[in-house]
């Protein structure tokens, strides 16, 4: 799992999350094989998925008004 990163994501504005949060669930999903993780019911909401690859990471990245926060393992 060590090619996975632990992150967390808002949005920049409840418009961002509105245009963008069935793109970036889609990206999370099909990287992770969960449609399930947790969230705030603030809005926008702040997420913390399971942890994802890098690439999905620079997907969630490339989308305007997607910010992503990437935490690192204490090991």
């Amino acid at each position: 799992m060590s090619d996975r990163k632990r992150i967390s994501y808002t949005y920049e504005s409840i418009e961002d999350f509105e245009e963008n949060d069935g793109k970036v669930r889609e990206i999370i999903a099909e990287d992770t094989g969960t449609k399930i993780w947790a969230y705030t019911k603030s809005l926008p909401p702040s997420s913390i998925p399971p942890p994802v690859t890098t690439g999905a990471v620079q997907k969630l990245k490339d989308l305007q008004g997607v910010l992503v926060y990437e935490h690192e393992d204490d090991e």
